[in-house]
């Protein structure tokens, strides 16, 4: 088992060679592993990713049964249940899987935000607290100040009064005042792509991580594109298709990716720079429903497996989609909070609040049109920090 100590670190980027020779870093007998070189291979972590390269060795590395080419980068691939086997020579090696992680996780803690624009209140007491490996949707009528909560929590905006924090390990960090040491743990989509159409995908994410990696070597960075891609939904000829497709746009006049193909594009640009905290505005807008749960599935994939802080801003969704998620912040006119908590429990909330029952109904829709009837949005009581009903968010700094 090759574990996380001294010698790799317990954080951070490094690359480090493995055999039996006194200079590797993590050095192997041929007790341990009869047939191993003493320059065997090398392990590289990149933000929270793994690549393994075999060094032209006898024995030779093996990644899943398949021995890898000389001097050839793949990358070690995190499961539910593991990660790909690998073997030096013919005797298997585990991973740690303190290893996958070069970074501690990170959520999201506020305090009530306001913001005011033009004397009227776009945001009026609204918060978050999320931590890793949990979804929260954001719903609420047109209008309600979703976006612009996103805005005051990824620091495209300053709020009018209210902070923002980012929990990261031990430390706590003010999102406006110090923004530069947490904009690369941010990863933002807006409703509207900023894609270069004329680029095809591919393009267009290698060109992502030469900005954000300088120096990586060309083999890697088409190998984060193809495995962000397959972690996507891509496989085999439609992730090549996928890959070598213009983006396209009908502003362009360039025929490119269809709408479902063009959502996932946008969230691979964002994916591929490694986020902690994954913040997304109506990524399901303009959708089939078969097609937003999709993206809401492998959202929900890619947050448990590797702990991502995700908040999404989401209108009307499927019950199938509504159900993938964590927490629910309800937000209703005027930018104020309707109920913040648990999904689960938020129809029994509004049940024992508007007498009127949920019954067989989408609860996304149920909820939506309780806020909509002034007969029974006239019920909902104020629900700010100190309120504590059930389905409370419990602060970060109490986990």
């Amino acid at each position: 088992m090759i574990k996380s100590d001294k010698s790799v670190g317990v954080s951070g980027d490094f690359e480090i060679l493995i055999g039996s020779g006194r200079a590797c870093g993590i050095r192997l007998t041929t007790y341990e592993v009869p047939d191993i070189a003493r320059k065997h291979a090398i392990l590289k972590r990149i933000g929270d990713r793994l690549f393994i390269q075999d060094l032209g060795s006898k024995s030779g590395t093996f990644l899943d049964g398949s021995r890898l080419p000389k001097k050839t980068w793949e990358e070690i691939v995190q499961k539910a249940t593991g990660h790909n086997e690998i073997k030096l020579g013919q005797t298997p090696i585990g991973i740690d899987a303190q290893l996958f992680r070069g970074r501690p996780r990170a959520g999201i803690e506020t305090t009530a935000l306001y913001y005011k624009v033009s004397g009227k209140m776009i945001c009026n007491g609204a918060y978050l607290r999320a931590k890793p490996g949990t979804m929260t949707a954001i719903m609420g009528p047109a209008g309600c100040g979703k976006s612009t909560l996103l805005d005051l929590v990824n620091g495209y905006r300053a709020p009018t009064s209210g902070q923002v924090f980012v929990k990261k390990d031990q430390d706590i960090i003010n999102v406006h005042q110090d923004y530069g040491k947490v904009r690369e743990w941010l990863g933002y989509l807006p409703q509207d792509d900023m894609m270069i159409p004329e680029l095809t995908v591919s393009q267009s994410l290698n060109y992502c991580l030469r900005l954000q990696f300088i120096g990586l070597a060309a083999s890697i960075r088409q190998l984060m594109i193809r495995k962000t891609c397959y972690n996507l939904g891509f496989e085999a000829n439609r992730l090549t298709k996928f890959l070598n497709t213009v983006i396209g746009s009908s502003e362009s006049g360039i025929r490119g990716l269809s709408g479902g193909e063009r959502k996932r594009a946008n969230l691979a640009h964002e994916l591929i720079a490694m986020p902690l905290i994954l913040l997304l505005d109506e990524p399901t807008s303009g959708l089939s429903s078969v097609d937003a749960d999709k993206i809401v599935r492998l959202l929900q994939s890619i947050t448990q497996l590797d702990e991502l802080t995700t908040i999404a801003t989401i209108h009307q969704p499927s019950r199938d989609t509504y159900e993938r998620f964590d927490n629910l912040l309800l937000m209703e006119h005027g930018g104020r909070v309707a109920y913040y908590g648990s999904i689960k429990e938020a129809t029994a909330y509004f049940e024992q609040l508007t007498s009127k029952a949920c019954e067989n109904r989408n609860p996304a829709e149920y909820l939506l049109e309780i806020l909509d009837n002034p007969h029974h949005n006239k019920k909902i009581t104020p629900f700010s920090e100190s309120t504590q009903p059930a389905g409370m968010i419990t602060p970060l700094s109490m986990l």
